[in-house]
C-alpha cells in the first residue's frame, strides 16, 4: 500500500527527505510482517540417550521461536494428533526415537495439509533413526536419500541459510550426512555437493506432499548454542525463519526494523512542525 502525503509546510529539502522517509515506513507496515505460529517440539525427553544435549537443545530451541513471536508446546512422545499446530520441530535423535509407521504416517498427513516439519537426526551411530528419516521423506516424494561418505564437520552454508543472520560455514560436533539431496536443496553441504548434514524441501519440492515444507540435519549439538557460535546459533535462527516463511501467513506485526524507520519518520515530521 502506498501512502501520499499532503503538508502545508514550506518546502525544502529536509522536509521532502522526512516526507519520504515516513511515506517508506508506512507502506511497508502492508509488507514487512512478522510471521509466527504455533510450535509444537517433540524431544524424547523420557527417552533420550543424552538428557543433557535435549534440554539443552530444547531450551535454546524454545527460546528462539519466542524471540520471534511463536507459541511453543514441548512434548516427550509425538502426540496422535497435530491439530492445531503449523509447525512440528522433532528434535529427538536417540535410536529408540525412530519413527513408526504410525508416526510417518501422521507427518506425512501433516506435511500434506500445509505444516512445516524439522527432523533431528545424527551420524552413524544413530542408524535407526536416521533411516526412519530417509524413509520418511521417500515416501513424501523427496527422493530416494541415504546416508553419505565422506562427512567431515565443517561444511558450507547454502542460501538462504545464509542469511539474514550472517553464516557462510558451520563447524558440527561429528555429523551425519546425506548422500544426496533428492528433490530438495542444500543446507549444508561438502565440497562438490555430493553430500551434506542438511537439507530442506520447501513447499511445492516433494511430490507426495506438495503444500508442507521439511528440513532435516544429521547432527544435534549444532542447536545447543555451546559450539561454534555465533554460526551454529545463526544457522538455527535462519532455519526457523525459512520453515515459518514457508508455511506461516503474515500476523499483521509489523518487524522491528519496520517500526524502526517509522519512527524515524514521525520524529521528522514533528521537527518539522516545530521550525514551521
Amino acid at each position: 500500500m502506498i501512502v501520499e502525503l499532503v503538508l502545508h509546510q514550506p518546502a525544502n529539502k529536509g522536509n521532502t527527505m522526512r516526507k519520504k522517509i515516513l511515506v517508506a515506513a508506512l507502506a511497508m507496515l502492508g509488507s514487512m510482517t512478522a510471521h509466527a505460529g504455533a510450535i509444537l517440539i517433540v524431544n524424547n525427553s523420557v527417552g533420550t540417550s543424552e538428557p543433557g544435549t535435549t534440554s539443552a537443545v530444547t531450551s535454546n530451541l524454545e527460546a528462539l521461536h519466542l524471540a520471534v513471536g511463536n507459541t511453543v508446546t514441548i512434548t516427550s512422545d509425538i502426540p496422535v494428533s497435530l491439530a492445531g499446530y503449523s509447525q512440528v520441530w522433532d528434535v529427538s535423535f536417540s535410536n529408540n526415537a525412530a519413527l513408526t509407521a504410525g508416526d510417518q504416517s501422521l507427518y506425512l498427513g501433516f506435511l500434506q495439509g500445509g505444516g512445516g516439519l524439522f527432523l533431528m537426526g545424527e551420524n552413524a551411530g544413530f542408524t535407526t533413526r536416521n533411516d526412519s528419516i530417509f524413509s520418511l521423506i521417500a515416501a513424501a516424494g523427496g527422493g530416494s536419500i541415504g546416508f553419505g561418505s565422506p562427512c567431515d564437520d565443517i561444511q558450507t552454508v547454502h542460501a538462504p541459510f545464509t542469511g539474514p543472520n550472517a553464516v557462510a560455514t558451520v563447524d558440527y560436533a561429528a555429523p551425519g550426512c546425506f548422500d544426496g539431496k533428492g528433490t530438495g536443496d542444500w543446507i549444508t553441504s561438502l565440497a562438490g555437493d555430493l553430500t551434506g548434514a542438511g537439507i530442506a524441501f520447501g513447499v511445492g519440492d516433494l511430490a507426495n506432499a506438495a503444500a508442507g515444507a521439511l528440513t532435516s540435519i544429521l547432527d544435534v549439538n549444532f542447536m545447543m548454542n555451546q559450539f561454534d557460535l555465533p554460526a551454529s546459533q545463526n544457522l538455527t535462527k535462519n532455519l526457523i525463519g525459512f520453515v515459518g516463511e514457508q508455511v506461516e501467513p503474515p500476523n499483521g506485526v509489523p518487524e522491528p526494523a519496520t517500526l524502526a524507520l517509522l519512527g524515524l519518520g514521525l520524529l521528522g515530521m514533528g521537527a518539522m512542525r516545530r521550525k514551521a
